[in-house]
């Protein structure tokens, strides 16, 4: 029988601007490869296989894996296994490392998700070019705008205020002030906040440009018990799909369709009959902050057009049934690739009871998120639980 893997360790590094890292990406990687095999209690000669995450366009190498991968001081004979699944890289890597070790290629995987967006010159237009080039490229339009279509037709849909909208955003960066690792926090002043991007998309609701980088050790079971002294964080289930990459092809701004798809199947790994109930914390990939009602919905927390109302009233918030985006989400920090991974990294810190922000009592199972395109086409997802 094949092991079960687990989360054994996690490393992240402080995020903060570009233009303020003192830090190469080499660096950086390198800083949280030592964190997270540190935090395992592994030796870093016994790790086998190293995952690293790439984006296409937004690296100078076409493969950054074969620079990146001697910087980390493993052993010449580690297998280097490079993602490049361009938004979703870095949600793959802890599921590819599941993949490989419930199969028996694997016992012990560092996964690395370096900092993305330190090194275009013009980091807007790169984004740009990943939108649709029959339609959108050509009419001008760029990242920002085609985001600003999903809050606005869920606002249509199920009559939204704006104070609604950027009420998510408000109680993300407050969420943040408590997490050590945030870039953006509470102290963004309103007037900032409050300039309009493209309706109804406002600045304090869309996320920073940060520089991070974050690590996982995912090893066997057997493996962690045996090594490390941190509560094995089991990989239950996960999942990933695409939607159509054309924005035209899409029925409906006001929903993600295709994670509730995602979800499904998930849960049914994982043994998950009702999400709200079973969920002790959760991590949404926010890049937008109304993106955290409709994934809220799309995940099954709520019904649609529900989630507002269930913020609103704290559910949420800490201390509330379930704990949504304690980090301060990707609204408050976004380094690309390890913006991807942060969900997973700051669910398994909950569930080891090692949270460096708010720690929720007692959380034994966690669901976390992430998504990439222009369009929020591609999703991954990965079910956590603590064993013992």
């Amino acid at each position: 029988m094949k092991d079960h893997a687990v989360i054994a360790g996690v490393g992240i590094t402080k995020a903060t601007s570009p233009r303020r890292q003192t830090l190469s990406k080499s660096e950086l990687c390198r800083s949280a490869a030592d964190l997270a095999i540190e935090h395992a209690g592994i030796d870093r000669a016994d790790i086998d296989t190293v995952i690293i995450g790439d984006i296409a366009g937004f690296e100078a190498s076409s493969v950054q894996a074969k620079t990146l991968a001697p910087a980390l001081g493993l052993t010449p004979l580690t297998n280097v296994v490079p993602i490049s699944t361009g938004g979703t890289s870095g949600g793959h890597l802890p599921n590819q490392a599941a993949t490989l070790i419930k199969a028996g290629f694997a016992e012990r995987v560092l996964c690395i998700a370096p900092n993305t967006f330190d090194g275009p010159v013009d980091l807007q237009a790169v984004i740009n070019t990943n939108s649709p080039m029959i339609m959108e490229q050509p009419l001008g339009m760029g990242a920002s705008h085609m985001g600003a279509f999903f809050p606005a037709a869920y606002q249509e849909r199920y009559s939204i205020s704006d104070e609604d909208l950027m009420a998510v955003a408000a109680k993300n960066r407050a969420d943040a002030d408590f997490n050590p690792y945030a870039h953006v926090t509470s102290t963004l002043p309103d007037e900032q906040a409050n300039r309009m991007i493209s309706t109804p998309l406002r600045l304090g609701m869309t996320c920073p440009v940060s520089s991070g980088a974050i690590a996982l050790v995912v090893t066997a079971e057997s493996i962690a018990k045996a090594e490390s002294s941190n509560p094995p964080v089991r990989i239950t289930g996960h999942g990933s799909i695409s939607d159509g990459y054309l924005g035209g092809k899409r029925r409906d701004f006001s929903k993600f369709e295709v994670v509730e798809i995602m979800a499904r199947r998930a849960y049914r790994d994982a043994q998950i009959l009702n999400p709200f109930d079973d969920f002790d914390v959760a991590e949404l990939f926010n890049p937008l902050a109304p993106m955290e009602y409709m994934l809220m919905e799309s995940f099954g927390l709520c019904e649609y057009g529900a989630a507002p109302e269930l913020v609103k009233k704290g559910a949420t918030s800490f201390g509330g049934a379930l704990p949504v985006n304690l980090s301060g989400g990707i609204v408050c920090t976004n380094p690309g690739l390890a913006g991807q991974i942060a969900p997973v990294a700051h669910v398994a810190l909950q569930l080891m009871g090692q949270s460096a922000t708010r720690q929720v009592e007692g959380a034994k199972r966690g669901l976390a998120h992430s998504a990439g395109g222009t369009f929020f086409q591609f999703h991954t997802t990965t079910i956590m639980e603590r064993v013992g």
